[in-house]
Formats: C-alpha cells, sequence, structure tokens
C-alpha cells in the first residue's frame, strides 16, 4: 500500500482526478478541498475492488486502473452477494466535504468509515489542531481503514472506531460537524444531541424514488434546518444492529396480481418520458404530490443477462408499469400499462406539466426541517 502515496505517477492522476471534476462541474472546487484530494492517494486507500460479472456475483479485482476515475467502487460484498461497502464517487465526496465547510482546528464525527479515503481527507481539512472520529458497525472494515490511515500519516488526527454510527459517538461529543456517507430515512436524533448550536450534518436522505443529499444546521436545542444540495446521491444505506423506528412495510404486489384484472390505461411512450421518472428531481416532486409512491423493478420474461426489467409505481390502489420493447441498455419505446383505481400515468402526465410550469424545481430548492423524531420535512421554497 505504501508506495503510493508519494510517487509521481500517483500525483499525476490525482491532478487528472481533480481536473475531470472541475471540467464536469463546469467551476472550480473549493480551494481547501481541492487541496485535500490533491494530498491524499485514493489508490492507497482503495487497492482493491469488487466487479460484479453478473447479479449475485462478483470479483474482486485490482483496482488501480480504475481508482482515479470518478467511479463509486464497491469494496466489500456479503455472503448474499450485496454490496455493503464502497468507495464513493469523489466528485460527490466533494460536494459533500465543501457543504460541510470545515475549518482548521474543528472536531469532525464521520458516520460510515468504509475505506478511510474520507476520513483522511477531513484530516486534512481539519488540521492543523483538529479532529476526526470516523466510525462504522463493520469491525473488519475499521481494522482495515484504521491500518492505512496509520500508514498514511493521520493516526493522530483520526480516531477510528468500531460502533453503530446511528448512536453517533458520545464519548467524544460534541462535535462542530457531522457526515454521514451512508443512507438513511431519517436523522437520528443522537447526531442532533451530539452537534454544537449552529453545527452542520451532511448525508443522504432515503427516500421513496430519491436519495438526496442534505446540510442542515443546528438553529435551536432541538431543531435542525437545511436545504437538499443539488447533486443526488447513490449510497448504501447505514447498517444498524437496532432500529430507531420501524419502517412502514413495501405494500407492492406481486406482477400477476395486477395482471389478473383488465388495465385502465394502456399507451407507449418514448425514452425521455421514460427516464424522467428517474430524474431526481422530477422523481421528488412526484413523491411530494403522490405521498406513499413507490417503486419497484419487476423481471420480465427472459433468461440470462438479457433478461429485461419493467419500472413500475405503485401509489394507493393502483400500478403503472413500463416495460421496454427491446433489449439492450437503452431501448427508445416503453409499453404502458396502468391497473387499478387511479388513472396513474394520466396523473403523472399531469403533474409532469405541472413540475414544467413551475420551472422545473431542482433538488436544492428544498427546504428541509427535521422533526424531534429525525423525520425530515421538505418544502418548495423556490
Amino acid at each position: 500500500m505504501e508506495h503510493f502515496l508519494d510517487s509521481e505517477t500517483d500525483k499525476t492522476e490525482r491532478q487528472e482526478l481533480v481536473n475531470s471534476i472541475e471540467e464536469a462541474r463546469g467551476y472550480p472546487l473549493a480551494p481547501a478541498v481541492r487541496r485535500a484530494l490533491l494530498q491524499v492517494s485514493r489508490a492507497h486507500f482503495v487497492p482493491y475492488y469488487c466487479r460484479q460479472e453478473q447479479p449475485g456475483t462478483w470479483v474482486r479485482q485490482e483496482a488501480r486502473s480504475v481508482v482515479y476515475r470518478d467511479l463509486a467502487l464497491v469494496t466489500k460484498v456479503s455472503e448474499r452477494g450485496q454490496p455493503i461497502s464502497s468507495s464513493s464517487m469523489p466528485s460527490i465526496m466533494a460536494a459533500m466535504l465543501e457543504a460541510l465547510a470545515v475549518q482548521p482546528g474543528m472536531r469532525v464525527l464521520e458516520i460510515g468509515t468504509g475505506t478511510g479515503y474520507n476520513a483522511a481527507l477531513l484530516a486534512e481539512l481539519v488540521a492543523p489542531g483538529g479532529q476526526v472520529v470516523t466510525l462504522d458497525i463493520d469491525e473488519e472494515l475499521t481494522a482495515l481503514a484504521a491500518e492505512r490511515l496509520r500508514l498514511a500519516g493521520y493516526s493522530e488526527r483520526v480516531r477510528v472506531v468500531t460502533a453503530d454510527g446511528l448512536q453517533g459517538y458520545a464519548p467524544a461529543a460534541p462535535y462542530e460537524r457531522i457526515i454521514a456517507t451512508g443512507s438513511y430515512p431519517r436523522i437520528p436524533p443522537a447526531w442532533r444531541e451530539q452537534l454544537l448550536p449552529q453545527g452542520i450534518v451532511v448525508g443522504d436522505l432515503v427516500r421513496p424514488l430519491t436519495t438526496p443529499l442534505f446540510r442542515l444546521v443546528k438553529v435551536a436545542p432541538t431543531r435542525l434546518e437545511g436545504r437538499l444540495l443539488r447533486t443526488p446521491a447513490f449510497f448504501m444505506e447505514l447498517r444498524e444492529r437496532e432500529p430507531l423506528s420501524p419502517l412502514p412495510p413495501s405494500r407492492a404486489r406481486e406482477l400477476k396480481h395486477w395482471r389478473q384484472r383488465p388495465p385502465r390505461e394502456e399507451t407507449e411512450t418514448d425514452l425521455e418520458s421514460y427516464e424522467l421518472l428517474y430524474e431526481p428531481a422530477f422523481a421528488l416532486w412526484l413523491e411530494q404530490h403522490l405521498p406513499g409512491l413507490e417503486r419497484r423493478l419487476y423481471p420480465l420474461p427472459g433468461s440470462g443477462e438479457s433478461r429485461r426489467m419493467a419500472t413500475a409505481l405503485h401509489w394507493q390502489e393502483s400500478l403503472l408499469l413500463l416495460s421496454p420493447e427491446a433489449e439492450g441498455p437503452r431501448p427508445q419505446r416503453w409499453r404502458v400499462e396502468v391497473y387499478g383505481e387511479q388513472a396513474l400515468w394520466s396523473e403523472v402526465q399531469r403533474l409532469r406539466e405541472r413540475w414544467l410550469a413551475a420551472g422545473s424545481p431542482s433538488l436544492e430548492a428544498y427546504a428541509v426541517t427535521v422533526e424531534a423524531d429525525g423525520t425530515c420535512l421538505l418544502h418548495l421554497v423556490g
């Protein structure tokens, strides 16, 4: 691992990564975040990654050829073939670090240690005099990350702890900043309690159709307020030892249940209309106007890698199903079927027109307030 830290090749590739992020976003990184990305070797912290060959089958490979691309790299997979840890896209990490606005000398809590790469970036940002506490529930991950951080010279500035991040880490509290590099549907009360007044927490919110990033400020002892960030994220959900509160069960029914009845609507649509359902800002608009909306994928008849998947939206007692009319990654036409009580495709089209008429509000047009139990309330502020 050590030979990457100061090699000229690695430094050059770090510079190329920074250049590519700035070119893609169209504006410069914040100076402190830029310096951190140039200083820390991602190759040191991510020597290997897991590549998916087919659903449920992963192969461990050296990461050197891809580590300085702006890619999320899966680094650990469960026995069931489910990804459970990764190194996030550097551009997303940069956006979160910019929103966190870390200053030298601050105490920062990171939820989700992963490889330790983000903790090293935070260590650069808090220097001199600051401290980073990073938590992960997986003892194997924390052991690896602690060793890599030690080899990179960060052991004095970073404390690695094996713990349930949803409970925060009271022994080292309070913190001026908290960052969560995993998704969760609520803001755990422990985070608010361990945050100093006017402290900032940045993380990723799990919602039915979207996973937006948020930036919240502690404006009162029991109150967090903030905004969504312009860039969505796709983090893995935080694993928990004991759920803070049970999540509502999915009400989605099997496809055969719906196809036993005549369709309420049948038509076709193009790729643009289909992909709009995955556009984060419009998806959030749908969530806000159709409370309880759920998305699910259904396998269609076929086999192997060519097996097609249909996208379904469930709302109340209705199903909207969009099935590709050809194989391949981007079929141009999609079959639309609606079953149940609501003309759901017509409702989606009506909401699309309202969204366009409102100026296609982006994610960052939403304000966030957090209730005492951690529930996030979103409202459009323009």
